[in-house]
């Protein structure tokens, strides 16, 4: 609240006659949306309508009108992007199926730099406290990256750009308050001779979520953040270096996996405790040919004390890639990599990885080459990334692409790609001891679970086609459909119970970690831009999703119904924004998921809606209420039990920023 005051009494000091700053709404029209650069699907800018991939941009626009104030949040703003809030601070997040906590066949990048967690092959969504005004943009590539980034970038990449400390001037100041949480933002822009900097921090606090409602979780959290980017240019060279550090405390409802105190206490009370940081840096140097070449390398840690165990890990990373026009058709990407990871999980009771301690690395180089056939109408896009991963060994994944652009202002385009998924650490060496329960007999039952050296890389042989349409400046169409072919999925594959006498008469059930799924995945993805007057706009999307899994005759997992039914089978949203004047913006989205049966979750649709007013050209005020059709709703639940899932409340709060 005395962040608020600050805030206002900054307004109060506005001139009262500066000159009014346009509301967001008209920043970006519709031909700008299809005109914007991307850099993640070929490591080279692409104007978005002439990507043969299945790409979504979520803008800078975007973020500051949705209201919304974590990254997976804002990702329910793509298509084909399934995000469940699982508690107040876990999510689970995907592309085209296979959700849950860890789920591990999605690639996140922040400026270029991975987030790919080795542990579990996912990604620890509460560790990523971006401050949201610094994000240039959010690409959200569905189906294969694999080709260019590597594996896990199976079923997706997400890379996450952030805006150059030019673009960051001066100060900033924004406080925000809802049911949902709380936040407050710093930063201060300026310049020292050819150098551009910005230093920021953030403080965010999570409220509970609800088990009914009207009864808290108490799985609440707060988050501090600091970090600072630099950028220079000398010349034919460009300079980036930026870093930042996290701490924060979580109560995440892990299981109590103690037999001594399970029956009483079933969740852990302990809360967790993270450290994080990263240190980064970039240099590129243009020729006078267009021809570029880009060294980026980077040092990160993370320490995470949880109740069920605490985690340690620090990892180097060095890539280069050069960018060059081969003649007058051709257009050449190749670059390197390598990765030395060193992590240790020591367990606490209950669970435990071996080995406890382990170095790895990962040495790829990827190549690239664009040809331009029949005219400039066809692009031929070849590609193929070779790793060496020094616990899975080599992998190949390559890729063929075709960009038809033989209409006007349309695109059709298709895809073949292969991908892999390595595994985790926790699939190789994680044993998890459950807390005994009481079968029908009296005998109390001990389930054990035990990952494999044995386990294999899980494959995906995918094919995407799409098509694209502009419709003057006032809309846009965008059709993917795609299919895949899983092979070497993981399953639970249980073993017969024994019976045993010591300490005293119990079953124990043995379940281990195998590769006995296949799957074949079918889908189809929608998005959509109108804009029916220079003060309105409406976007939408739609997706549709199948998978049929089928475990192999010799497997003894029990069930692959949560394969099928992890991710819904469709959803879809609607978002609106309108400016009846130039200090007034009015949005409301509406996001509709289908049940998870499987899991016992509903469906549901959520509402969201907002007001903003800008009072002048240093403050504006935002009111925006959210999850508002429904006192509280679950989003998801199967969280390989070891967490407990909660409810999403209904949300009502206000945003003020001040920027000078």
């Amino acid at each position: 609240m005395k962040l608020l005051a600050l805030v206002c009494l900054a307004a109060m000091a506005t001139p009262a006659g500066a000159q009014t700053r346009p509301p967001d709404l008209g920043q970006l029209s519709i031909e700008d949306l299809m005109d914007i650069k991307v850099t993640s699907v070929s490591r080279k800018e692409q104007r978005t309508m002439d990507v043969a991939a299945a790409v979504f941009v979520i803008t800078r626009d975007d973020i500051r009108r949705s209201g919304m104030t974590t990254i997976p949040d804002l990702l329910r703003l793509a298509p084909g992007v399934n995000v469940a809030q699982i508690n107040a601070n876990k999510w689970a997040v995907t592309v085209r199926g296979f959700n849950g906590l860890y789920a591990a066949k999605l690639l996140v990048l922040v400026d270029g730099r991975s987030v790919y967690n080795r542990l579990f092959s996912g990604i620890l969504w509460d560790g990523e406290d971006l401050m949201l005004d610094d994000i240039e943009r959010i690409e959200v590539i569905r189906g294969p990256g694999a080709a260019i980034w590597g594996a896990n970038a199976m079923n997706g990449v997400i890379n996450i750009i952030t805006r150059p400390a030019a673009d960051t001037q001066g100060v900033l100041v924004r406080a925000n308050a809802s049911r949902a949480d709380e936040q407050a933002a710093v930063r201060y822009g300026g310049t020292f001779g050819s150098t551009s900097y910005r230093a920021y921090s953030q403080w965010t606090e999570r409220n509970p979520s609800v088990l009914v409602p009207g009864t808290n979780a108490d799985d609440q959290s707060h988050t501090f953040t600091a970090g600072l980017r630099m950028d220079t240019t000398w010349g034919r060279d460009a300079f980036t270096l930026e870093t930042d550090g996290t701490a924060g405390q979580s109560r995440a409802l892990w299981l109590n996996l103690d037999p001594q105190t399970a029956a009483t206490q079933p969740l852990a009370n302990d809360p967790a405790d993270s450290l994080g940081g990263h240190l980064m840096g970039r240099w590129t140097r243009t020729r006078a040919n267009g021809a570029s070449l880009l060294v980026q390398s980077y040092l990160d840690f993370l320490s995470r004390l949880e109740p069920v165990a605490d985690y340690h890990r620090g990892n180097f990373g060095a890539d280069a890639q050069y960018h060059t026009a081969l003649g007058a058709r051709q257009d050449l990407v190749a670059g390197a990599g390598y990765r030395f990871f060193h992590e240790r999980l020591d367990g606490h009771t209950g669970a435990s990885l071996t080995p406890p301690e382990s170095d790895a690395s990962l040495s790829t180089a990827f190549v690239q080459d664009d040809i331009a056939l029949v005219g400039d109408r066809l692009t031929l896009t070849l590609s193929s990334q070779v790793q060496y991963d020094s616990d899975a060994g080599f992998g190949v994944q390559p890729s063929v692409r075709a960009m038809w652009k033989g209409l006007p202002r349309q695109r059709i385009w298709g895809a073949v790609s292969r991908a892999l998924r390595t595994p985790s650490l926790t699939d190789r060496g994680i044993r998890l001891d459950y807390p005994p329960e009481t079968t029908p007999s009296g005998l109390p039952l001990f389930v054990t679970f035990l990952g494999s050296t044995a386990v294999r890389t899980e494959t995906l042989v995918d094919a995407e086609a799409g098509y694209r349409l502009a419709i003057g400046a006032a809309g846009s169409i965008d059709v993917t459909g795609f299919t895949g072919r899983y092979a070497n999925l993981l399953t639970h594959e249980n073993d017969d119970p024994v019976l045993q006498f010591t300490p005293f008469p119990s079953l124990l059930v043995t379940s281990r970690v195998g590769n006995e799924l296949t799957a074949t995945t079918n889908g189809l993805e929608v998005a959509g831009h109108w804009a029916p007057s220079p003060s309105w706009r409406l976007d939408g999307s739609y997706t549709l999703f199948h998978i049929d899994p089928r475990l192999s005759a010799t497997s003894r997992a029990l069930d692959a119904g949560s394969y099928a039914l992890s991710a819904p089978s469709g959803q879809w949203d609607l978002s609106s924004a309108y400016s009846p004047g130039t200090h007034l913006t009015l949005t409301g989205a509406l996001f509709h998921v289908g049940p998870l049966e499987h899991f016992a979750v509903n469906a549901y649709t959520r509402a969201d809606a907002g007001v903003d007013w800008q009072f002048n050209t240093r403050l504006s005020v935002r009111v925006l209420g959210q999850n508002l059709l429904d006192p509280s709703h679950a989003e998801f639940t199967g969280t390989e039990a070891l967490l407990l899932a909660t409810q999403v409340p209904r949300s009502v709060g206000v945003r003020f920023m001040w920027a000078y």
